[in-house]
């Protein structure tokens, strides 16, 4: 146990890693306004989470070897640069397609700013205490997506699209001078030191233990096809309601919110869990569960006609049941990797976005105005993270964490 207190860690951390859903959440609400201004199609502004998705994934897979070579903060305050310039940038926009390379730079320097979290977790605590603390800043995080869309249609109300990307730059502005001024280096000088003077060959190395170590494969392959329920759910989301369901613009936040509610919730039960029951078995009984509800979802709509609140009911479990899976992921899979947590982190975590944002492009490929479609890709998501555990990464016995 670090000296250092998780309550004063976690919400700083939390505040860090919500850079990620308000990038993602907060301009949802405005996609029609930026589809009608540009002379795109809805499902070509969509394409823009995916691919943010993709561009974050890049920059924690960047970032995370760098941050054991120079520090965690360093590399936090570069990505938190990057991430203003491009927002700022966005306001200037005209075209699609420039609004796609502003999104991937925006989304690279978001990548490195974030990935410093789980690897400063890693650096300060084990076991039970580092999936208690992943919780904890996963509540602190989850607050993001829940009043994210609120903020972007009550930006909408009083101003234009260009000022949800101003909003993103004032926020990575904030978060500049949190990390600089009121988080502690958790790399040791020793440590950056010995990183600094292993060649380009021992950085490769590290990958390769990391990939090659099939239990730790296995909880990666869990918790990317489980996120990517989430990222296809965000993708979708302003389909299925606004498109779908004819719900209002200023309304959506409403309904987007009832299911973040559900991941709140179970992360809060989570802790209650881990009290009890170690991570691994914890995550195990919840993907379970997920896998049930995902049938029973898609069983009703194939079914009957949906119903708003009947999907959203259904969503609260399929999506909630997430705030229990990826800190007990997290915390099982790090436990392999106390030498090398920012590089094990980098690949979880951009493997996490990488997942989410192939199946964002999916999705859009295979677009038939139905919501079958979306019901059948979560399910299957659900499944493939199920035999994952069991399979590879023998979630059923112990793990040994390295001295």
């Amino acid at each position: 146990m670090s000296h250092l207190s998780a309550k004063y860690l976690a919400p700083r951390l939390g505040a860090l890693v919500a850079l990620t859903p308000f990038s993602v959440d907060t301009y949802l609400p405005a996609m029609p306004a930026i589809s009608s201004q540009m002379e795109a199609t809805l499902n070509q502004v969509s394409i823009t989470v995916p691919l943010f998705l993709i561009g974050f994934a890049l920059g924690q897979l960047i970032g995370g070897p760098l941050s054991d070579r120079f520090g965690r903060k360093p590399i936090a305050i570069i990505g938190l640069s990057i991430f203003f310039v491009a927002s700022v940038l966005m306001t200037f926009a005209e075209h699609i397609d420039q609004f796609y390379w502003i999104r991937a730079m925006q989304a690279l320097g978001g990548g490195f700013a974030t990935v410093v979290a789980s690897a400063m977790v890693r650096d300060l605590f084990s076991g039970k205490e580092s999936a208690r603390v992943f919780s904890m800043i996963a509540l602190v995080m989850l607050i993001a997506p829940l009043i994210a869309p609120g903020i972007g249609s009550l930006i909408l109300h009083f101003s234009h699209w260009h000022s949800i990307f101003l909003f993103l730059a004032f926020y990575a502005a904030l978060l500049f001078f949190l990390v600089k001024i009121t988080l502690p280096e958790t790399v040791t000088v020793e440590h950056k030191l010995q990183k600094r003077q292993q060649a380009l060959s021992q950085l490769l190395s590290n990958y390769k233990s990391v990939l090659t170590h099939k239990r730790a494969i296995g909880f990666l392959l869990a918790q990317g096809f489980a996120s990517s329920i989430l990222f296809i759910y965000i993708s979708e989301s302003p389909f299925i309601y606004m498109e779908l369901f004819k719900v209002r613009p200023e309304s959506f936040p409403f309904y987007f919110g009832l299911v973040v509610l559900g991941v709140i919730f179970f992360n809060r039960v989570n802790i209650g869990l881990l009290k009890h029951y170690e991570p691994r078995q914890i995550v195990l009984g919840i993907i379970l569960a997920q896998a049930f509800f995902s049938f029973v979802l898609i069983g009703y709509e194939w079914l009957f006609t949906p119903n708003v609140f009947v999907v959203l009911l259904l969503m609260f479990f399929v999506i909630g049941l997430l705030g229990a899976i990826t800190p007990n992921i997290l915390a099982s899979y790090m436990d392999f990797f106390p030498h090398i947590s920012g590089t094990a982190n980098a690949l979880i975590g951009s493997s996490i976005f990488a997942f989410g944002g192939v199946m964002g492009v999916v999705m859009s490929e295979v677009h038939d105005g139905t919501l079958q479609r979306v019901s059948s890709f979560t399910l299957l998501m659900s499944l493939i993270s199920l035999f994952s555990l069991l399979l590879l990464a023998k979630v059923r016995q112990p793990i040994n964490i390295p001295d």
